[in-house]
Protein backbone atom coordinates (compact mmCIF):
# COMPACT_ATOMS: atom_id res chain seq x y z
CA UNK A 1 0.00 0.00 0.00
CA UNK A 2 1.26 3.29 -1.10
CA UNK A 3 0.60 6.46 0.91
CA UNK A 4 1.16 9.99 -0.23
CA UNK A 5 2.20 12.59 2.06
CA UNK A 6 1.46 16.08 1.03
CA UNK A 7 3.00 19.42 2.33
CA UNK A 8 5.75 16.87 2.73
CA UNK A 9 8.70 19.42 4.17
CA UNK A 10 6.24 21.31 6.44
CA UNK A 11 5.70 20.93 10.07
CA UNK A 12 3.04 18.11 9.84
CA UNK A 13 3.53 16.29 6.20
CA UNK A 14 7.80 15.75 7.53
CA UNK A 15 6.44 14.60 10.87
CA UNK A 16 4.06 12.04 9.29
CA UNK A 17 6.76 11.28 6.65
CA UNK A 18 9.08 10.44 9.66
CA UNK A 19 6.80 8.66 11.27
CA UNK A 20 5.64 6.25 8.76
CA UNK A 21 9.27 5.91 7.99
CA UNK A 22 9.79 4.25 10.88
CA UNK A 23 6.90 1.85 10.63
CA UNK A 24 8.84 0.74 7.11
CA UNK A 25 5.22 2.05 4.94
CA UNK A 26 5.56 2.60 1.25
CA UNK A 27 5.83 6.74 1.48
CA UNK A 28 5.63 8.94 -1.85
CA UNK A 29 6.54 12.31 -0.59
CA UNK A 30 4.51 15.15 -2.53
CA UNK A 31 5.85 18.83 -2.62
CA UNK A 32 7.07 21.01 -5.30
CA UNK A 33 10.59 20.00 -4.65
CA UNK A 34 9.79 15.84 -4.20
CA UNK A 35 11.13 13.43 -6.67
CA UNK A 36 8.05 13.18 -7.64
CA UNK A 37 6.35 17.08 -7.48
CA UNK A 38 3.25 17.71 -6.03
CA UNK A 39 2.56 21.40 -7.00
CA UNK A 40 -1.31 22.77 -6.00
CA UNK A 41 -1.56 25.35 -9.37
CA UNK A 42 0.21 22.64 -11.73
CA UNK A 43 -2.87 19.81 -12.24
CA UNK A 44 -0.18 18.13 -14.47
CA UNK A 45 2.51 17.10 -11.53
CA UNK A 46 -1.02 15.38 -10.28
CA UNK A 47 -1.37 11.97 -12.31
CA UNK A 48 2.06 11.29 -11.34
CA UNK A 49 2.02 11.75 -7.47
CA UNK A 50 -1.15 9.85 -7.59
CA UNK A 51 -0.14 6.89 -9.76
CA UNK A 52 -0.37 3.39 -7.49
CA UNK A 53 -1.24 5.43 -4.50
CA UNK A 54 -3.99 4.16 -2.23
CA UNK A 55 -4.32 6.27 0.49
CA UNK A 56 -3.27 10.11 1.29
CA UNK A 57 -2.73 12.46 3.68
CA UNK A 58 -3.42 16.18 2.33
CA UNK A 59 -2.85 19.44 3.87
CA UNK A 60 -4.86 22.49 2.31
CA UNK A 61 -2.21 25.16 2.20
CA UNK A 62 -1.91 27.71 4.72
CA UNK A 63 0.40 30.13 3.14
CA UNK A 64 3.13 29.85 6.07
CA UNK A 65 5.70 29.62 3.89
CA UNK A 66 6.75 32.73 3.12
CA UNK A 67 3.05 34.46 4.53
CA UNK A 68 2.25 33.99 0.94
CA UNK A 69 -1.61 34.60 -0.41
CA UNK A 70 -3.08 30.81 -0.62
CA UNK A 71 -6.48 32.21 -2.57
CA UNK A 72 -8.06 29.64 -5.07
CA UNK A 73 -5.90 26.64 -3.96
CA UNK A 74 -9.19 25.53 -2.25
CA UNK A 75 -10.61 24.75 -5.33
CA UNK A 76 -7.09 23.08 -6.58
CA UNK A 77 -7.39 20.54 -3.67
CA UNK A 78 -10.80 19.89 -3.86
CA UNK A 79 -10.45 18.91 -8.29
CA UNK A 80 -7.02 16.91 -6.74
CA UNK A 81 -9.43 15.01 -4.54
CA UNK A 82 -11.76 14.27 -7.47
CA UNK A 83 -8.57 13.18 -9.86
CA UNK A 84 -7.54 10.79 -6.16
CA UNK A 85 -11.40 8.87 -6.75
CA UNK A 86 -10.79 8.41 -10.25
CA UNK A 87 -6.93 7.25 -9.52
CA UNK A 88 -8.03 4.11 -7.31
CA UNK A 89 -7.61 6.00 -4.13
CA UNK A 90 -9.92 4.47 -1.40
CA UNK A 91 -8.88 6.56 1.75
CA UNK A 92 -8.03 10.29 2.87
CA UNK A 93 -6.69 11.81 6.18
CA UNK A 94 -7.42 15.83 5.35
CA UNK A 95 -5.76 18.34 7.56
CA UNK A 96 -7.73 21.69 8.48
CA UNK A 97 -7.92 23.62 11.34
CA UNK A 98 -9.58 23.17 14.72
CA UNK A 99 -13.30 25.09 14.63
CA UNK A 100 -13.61 24.35 10.70
CA UNK A 101 -16.41 22.58 11.29
CA UNK A 102 -18.29 26.31 12.23
CA UNK A 103 -16.72 27.87 9.09
CA UNK A 104 -19.14 28.77 6.54
CA UNK A 105 -19.11 27.07 3.53
CA UNK A 106 -17.37 30.06 1.64
CA UNK A 107 -14.13 29.52 3.80
CA UNK A 108 -11.55 27.37 1.58
CA UNK A 109 -10.78 24.64 4.01
CA UNK A 110 -14.36 24.31 5.00
CA UNK A 111 -15.07 24.29 1.51
CA UNK A 112 -12.51 21.15 1.08
CA UNK A 113 -13.61 19.12 4.02
CA UNK A 114 -17.42 19.15 2.43
CA UNK A 115 -16.17 18.45 -1.18
CA UNK A 116 -14.24 15.34 0.58
CA UNK A 117 -17.64 14.35 3.02
CA UNK A 118 -19.03 14.41 -0.41
CA UNK A 119 -17.04 12.25 -2.30
CA UNK A 120 -17.39 8.70 -3.06
CA UNK A 121 -13.35 8.62 -1.25
CA UNK A 122 -13.31 7.35 2.70
CA UNK A 123 -12.21 10.27 4.65
CA UNK A 124 -11.24 11.29 8.45
CA UNK A 125 -10.53 14.94 8.87
CA UNK A 126 -8.34 15.88 11.35
CA UNK A 127 -8.53 19.98 12.69
CA UNK A 128 -5.92 20.40 15.01
CA UNK A 129 -4.90 23.67 17.34
CA UNK A 130 -2.13 25.76 16.98
CA UNK A 131 1.47 23.94 16.83
CA UNK A 132 3.82 24.60 19.31
CA UNK A 133 6.21 24.77 16.10
CA UNK A 134 5.44 27.68 15.68
CA UNK A 135 7.17 29.49 18.04
CA UNK A 136 9.94 28.70 16.18
CA UNK A 137 9.57 27.84 12.69
CA UNK A 138 6.09 29.32 11.91
CA UNK A 139 4.26 33.39 12.59
CA UNK A 140 4.68 33.23 15.68
CA UNK A 141 8.21 32.86 15.54
CA UNK A 142 8.61 35.51 12.73
CA UNK A 143 6.52 38.30 15.29
CA UNK A 144 8.89 37.34 18.12
CA UNK A 145 11.28 38.20 16.26
CA UNK A 146 10.41 41.34 14.63
CA UNK A 147 9.87 42.26 18.12
CA UNK A 148 12.85 41.37 19.58
CA UNK A 149 11.29 38.24 21.96
CA UNK A 150 7.82 40.38 21.84
CA UNK A 151 5.18 38.39 20.88
CA UNK A 152 2.68 41.53 19.66
CA UNK A 153 -0.68 40.11 18.99
CA UNK A 154 -3.92 40.63 19.21
CA UNK A 155 -5.53 38.21 21.71
CA UNK A 156 -5.61 40.04 24.94
CA UNK A 157 -5.88 37.22 27.85
CA UNK A 158 -6.92 34.75 25.56
CA UNK A 159 -5.82 31.05 26.33
CA UNK A 160 -5.14 28.53 23.38
CA UNK A 161 -4.61 24.29 23.85
CA UNK A 162 -1.65 24.41 21.52
CA UNK A 163 -0.39 20.85 20.27
CA UNK A 164 2.98 19.41 19.44
CA UNK A 165 3.14 18.63 15.13
CA UNK A 166 4.50 15.10 16.10
CA UNK A 167 1.20 13.97 18.10
CA UNK A 168 -0.72 15.77 15.18
CA UNK A 169 1.34 13.29 12.97
CA UNK A 170 0.72 10.30 15.46
CA UNK A 171 -2.92 10.56 15.25
CA UNK A 172 -2.44 11.59 10.98
CA UNK A 173 -0.55 7.64 11.10
CA UNK A 174 -3.26 6.29 13.24
CA UNK A 175 -6.22 7.55 11.05
CA UNK A 176 -3.97 6.44 7.71
CA UNK A 177 -3.53 3.33 8.95
CA UNK A 178 -6.26 2.33 10.89
CA UNK A 179 -9.98 2.41 11.32
CA UNK A 180 -10.95 5.92 11.64
CA UNK A 181 -13.17 6.13 8.28
CA UNK A 182 -15.83 8.50 8.78
CA UNK A 183 -14.44 10.56 11.38
CA UNK A 184 -13.85 13.91 12.65
CA UNK A 185 -11.02 14.85 15.01
CA UNK A 186 -10.51 17.84 17.19
CA UNK A 187 -6.96 17.56 18.18
CA UNK A 188 -5.38 19.92 21.26
CA UNK A 189 -2.79 19.75 24.05
CA UNK A 190 -3.06 18.40 27.29
CA UNK A 191 -3.09 22.56 28.84
CA UNK A 192 -4.64 25.68 27.92
CA UNK A 193 -1.98 28.74 27.88
CA UNK A 194 -2.60 32.28 27.58
CA UNK A 195 0.53 33.76 25.71
CA UNK A 196 1.72 35.67 28.57
CA UNK A 197 2.22 32.02 29.95
CA UNK A 198 3.80 31.27 26.89
CA UNK A 199 6.42 33.69 27.09
CA UNK A 200 7.07 32.80 30.74
CA UNK A 201 7.72 29.14 29.97
CA UNK A 202 9.76 30.24 26.75
CA UNK A 203 12.19 33.11 28.95
CA UNK A 204 15.68 31.68 29.31
CA UNK A 205 15.24 29.21 27.19
CA UNK A 206 16.35 28.89 23.31
CA UNK A 207 12.82 29.58 22.13
CA UNK A 208 13.02 33.25 21.03
CA UNK A 209 10.56 34.48 23.16
CA UNK A 210 10.85 36.12 26.60
CA UNK A 211 7.84 38.91 26.33
CA UNK A 212 4.03 39.35 25.39
CA UNK A 213 2.07 42.75 24.37
CA UNK A 214 -0.90 42.67 23.29
CA UNK A 215 -2.11 44.67 20.65
CA UNK A 216 -4.78 45.88 19.00
CA UNK A 217 -6.25 44.27 15.51
CA UNK A 218 -5.22 46.98 13.56
CA UNK A 219 -1.93 47.58 15.10
CA UNK A 220 -1.22 44.29 14.49
CA UNK A 221 -2.01 44.53 11.01
CA UNK A 222 -0.06 47.28 10.36
CA UNK A 223 3.01 45.43 11.87
CA UNK A 224 3.02 42.64 9.85
CA UNK A 225 1.79 44.38 6.76
CA UNK A 226 5.13 46.10 7.07
CA UNK A 227 6.69 43.23 7.35
CA UNK A 228 6.37 42.20 4.12
CA UNK A 229 3.21 39.63 4.26
CA UNK A 230 0.66 39.29 1.38
CA UNK A 231 -2.71 40.95 2.32
CA UNK A 232 -4.48 38.14 1.79
CA UNK A 233 -2.14 36.29 4.12
CA UNK A 234 -2.70 38.95 6.50
CA UNK A 235 -6.24 38.47 6.24
CA UNK A 236 -5.87 35.06 6.90
CA UNK A 237 -4.22 34.66 10.20
CA UNK A 238 -5.93 38.01 11.91
CA UNK A 239 -9.26 35.84 12.06
CA UNK A 240 -6.86 33.11 13.09
CA UNK A 241 -6.45 35.55 16.08
CA UNK A 242 -9.99 36.89 16.75
CA UNK A 243 -10.74 33.28 16.78
CA UNK A 244 -8.22 33.13 19.39
CA UNK A 245 -9.42 36.36 21.19
CA UNK A 246 -12.97 35.21 21.34
CA UNK A 247 -11.88 32.29 23.10
CA UNK A 248 -12.64 29.40 20.71
CA UNK A 249 -9.13 28.30 20.86
CA UNK A 250 -8.94 27.86 24.36
CA UNK A 251 -10.58 24.16 25.25
CA UNK A 252 -8.54 21.32 26.32
CA UNK A 253 -10.13 18.22 23.86
CA UNK A 254 -9.73 14.59 24.90
CA UNK A 255 -9.57 13.47 20.62
CA UNK A 256 -6.06 13.47 20.03
CA UNK A 257 -5.30 11.44 23.75
CA UNK A 258 -8.01 8.74 23.14
CA UNK A 259 -6.59 8.10 19.84
CA UNK A 260 -3.27 7.43 20.89
CA UNK A 261 -3.98 5.65 23.94
CA UNK A 262 -1.37 8.16 26.18
CA UNK A 263 -1.01 11.92 27.12
CA UNK A 264 0.23 14.70 24.26
CA UNK A 265 2.88 16.14 25.09
CA UNK A 266 3.04 19.73 27.45
CA UNK A 267 4.25 22.97 26.11
CA UNK A 268 7.11 22.81 29.23
CA UNK A 269 9.04 19.54 27.67
CA UNK A 270 9.15 20.97 24.12
CA UNK A 271 10.34 23.87 25.29
CA UNK A 272 13.48 22.24 26.84
CA UNK A 273 14.34 19.86 24.00
CA UNK A 274 14.67 23.07 21.42
CA UNK A 275 18.81 23.58 21.16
Amino acid sequence: MTILVTAASGKVGREVLAQLQDRGADLRPGSRRSAIPLNWTDPTTWPAALDGVERVFVIVPGGDDGHRSVLGLGSAVCDFLDLASRSGVTHVVLMTALGMNYAPAEVEQRAVELHLQRSKLAWTILRPNWFFQNLVDGPLHTIAEAGHGTLRLPTSDAAVSFIDTRDIAAVAIEALLGDHTYREYDLTGPQSLTFAEVADTCRNSNVLVDDYQPVTAARFRAMVIELGWHLDYVDTISGLFTTIAAGHAAPVLPDATNILGRPTRRFGEFVQEIR
